[in-house]
């Protein structure tokens, strides 16, 4: 994101605070932070399902109701659908915290537009299809069942570089004492492959810094990218030579931000100071849009 955009980053990273009810730009930039277009709103909704209606099957061992997960999840679809299009999340006392299940915000109904039947009925296709492939991973499900636990979207951090860097992991699960395995359920085309390799590799570089599970070495880590819409099940390398690849892309994003940033301190940053993005397209699907106008007319008019 900071390469894309400066500012983009700034609001996501820097302003935005839910605490501080106050202070307008911050506050907004909160908000605008959980705003999603469609298709990433489509993938969160699947990985609720994942997780609050397929992981409990696992964990008490029964045999997983698909039409039951399927049901329960288009449900959310329609909470969530519900919550963004009556615009609750900008009454005021709603929290994030107080509506789990419900609270979204969908890029359309923030610009003050409708989303069309046809639209979200490729949603709930796309869901099916989903938990349709899930289903027929007939390896992967064996793969998963009979655990000792389960830990999904479970967070952990680790400093770096005077940097907290944080993770939550799709899924973690233990295969020996040691030796755990790392899922991570992907619905979003990815183009950017050597990326999403990084990606995952941080999951099992924090865990091995931290010395979470007693891992060893990288390679007791078994890494799973599980492609929901095509069925495909990618295994991710997991050694020394990726976590020095991992770390070196790290440290290289840390100097460029810190060069900028400073102290990441909101009341020590000038927006001004941070750059609009280089190409048009990235502005295009931004949610920060209107605020950085905003802030950008505001200069322009003093």
């Amino acid at each position: 994101m900071f390469r894309r955009c400066q500012r983009q980053y700034y609001f996501a990273y820097i302003a935005a605070n839910h605490l501080a009810k106050k202070e307008y730009v911050r506050r907004e930039a909160y908000l605008l932070k959980q705003v999603k277009q469609l298709s990433p709103w489509r993938g969160t909704v699947i990985h609720q399902g994942i997780k609050k209606f397929v992981i409990p099957y696992l964990e008490q061992r029964k045999s997983i109701n698909w039409d039951n997960v399927k049901n329960k999840t288009i449900e959310l679809v329609k909470k969530q659908l519900e919550f963004s299009r009556t615009r609750k999340f900008r009454e005021l006392g709603i929290t994030k915290a107080n509506f789990d299940d419900e609270f979204c915000i969908i890029a359309e109904h923030e610009n003050g537009n409708e989303i069309d039947e046809d639209v979200i009925d490729k949603v709930r296709v796309d869901i099916c299809t989903c938990f349709d492939n899930l289903a027929s991973q007939t390896e992967m499900i064996s793969y998963l069942q009979g655990r000792k636990f389960y830990l999904p979207e479970r967070f952990f951090s680790h400093q770096y570089e005077n940097v907290r860097i944080h993770i939550a992991p799709d899924l973690i699960l233990p295969r020996a004492y040691g030796c755990p395995s790392i899922i991570d359920w992907k619905v979003e085309q990815d183009y950017t492959h050597g990326h999403h390799k990084l990606q995952v590799a941080l999951y099992a570089w924090v865990l091995c810094k931290e010395n979470i599970f007693d891992v060893q070495k990288p390679e007791d880590i078994e890494l799973y990218e599980v492609q929901l819409l095509n069925s495909d099940v990618i295994c991710h390398d997991c050694s020394s030579t990726v976590f020095e690849e991992l770390e070196d892309f790290m440290f290289q994003s840390i100097q460029e931000i810190r060069s900028l940033c400073g102290d990441h301190k909101y009341a020590n940053q000038n927006i001004e100071d941070y750059e609009f993005a280089r190409s048009p397209n990235s502005c295009l699907y931004c949610s920060f849009q209107k605020l950085c106008k905003e802030l950008s007319n505001a200069k322009s008019f003093n």
